[in-house]
């Protein structure tokens, strides 16, 4: 049995924050305050004070200005809010007593927020490698942080769609295990892990053309969390899961970690049947 599950604040998409803390007090759920939430102004203040097990994720809290989190970025000013903003939510983190914060692999191109999870406009003008270096500087800066907080700081798989491919070429880092490999080879840290999220690994595999299996077995030693929500291989869409879900024939191996649900738009009787798909005894 998994212990220790996380509800996505995605799952109360069409509510309000302080509905959704409502809901999840008193169903004594445990909740991941994720990206999609927008800017509020006494964000930081609710999220500190609520009543709940809780972990803070990626670009949360949203701030008044939105700008894509990106890690690679070559525009100073943007790496320089990405860093910033995670350090934040490390702090959050450990304020909260929530075991991680985390946040996702950089991307070679900055894209507008507004095209976050749709169509990429870009220019195949990147240096990949120059991302790369931008990104591990990055990297190492927020580690420094998280050591002296003693928090872990775990990085997420990118999903990249067909769509996002210009001639082959993909603009996102994180996307397939060799160059999660890569990057757990270059940067050694106790306070640092992957927080694998199922769905992007299943599009990114097909994209790329890798068998989703391979890629999971080749990365399993990283995972420190895993994000669940499905997919038909093509979109990442936050589907449900059901009992036929890709990734339950492992999860036995994973059951002493954090493991967060982020399925879109779910009632109480919905995330109840979505924890005990996970909770299942599978062979």
């Amino acid at each position: 049995m998994i212990l220790d599950i996380y509800i996505s604040t995605i799952a109360f998409n069409s509510l309000n924050i302080e509905e959704a803390i409502l809901i999840a007090e008193s169903n004594n759920f445990a909740l991941e305050f994720s990206s999609g939430l927008p800017y509020h102004p006494q964000m930081e203040t609710i999220y500190n004070n609520c009543n709940l097990k809780r972990l803070p994720h990626n670009y949360f809290p949203a701030p008044k200005t939105p700008f894509v989190l990106n890690l690679a970025s070559a525009n100073d000013d943007i790496r320089e809010f990405s860093i910033n903003h995670c350090i934040q939510g490390l702090q959050l983190a450990k304020k909260s007593n929530s075991p991680f914060y985390s946040a996702h692999f950089g991307f070679c191109i900055d894209p507008n927020p507004n095209e976050l999870g749709n169509q990429l406009i870009y220019q195949n003008n990147f240096d990949k490698n120059k991302n790369l270096n931008y990104f591990y500087h990055s990297i190492i800066t927020i580690l420094k942080e998280a050591e002296k907080l003693d928090i872990l700081f775990l990085i997420e798989n990118n999903v990249i769609a067909k769509s996002n491919l210009k001639n082959g070429v993909n603009p996102l880092l994180g996307c397939s295990s060799q160059e999660i490999i890569d990057f757990f080879k270059t940067i050694k840290s106790n306070y640092l892990g992957l927080l694998l999220d199922t769905a992007h690994l299943k599009v990114s595999s097909t994209t790329l053309n890798l068998n989703i299996e391979n890629e999971l077995a080749n990365i399993t030693t990283f995972i420190k969390a895993v994000h669940h929500s499905d997919n038909d291989g093509l979109v990442d869409n936050n589907s449900s899961l059901s009992n036929d879900y890709w990734f339950l024939k492992f999860i036995n191996k994973f059951s002493q970690i954090p493991h967060i649900i982020e399925v879109m738009d779910l009632s109480v009787n919905e995330i109840i049947d979505q924890i005990k798909v996970l909770n299942k005894k599978w062979n």
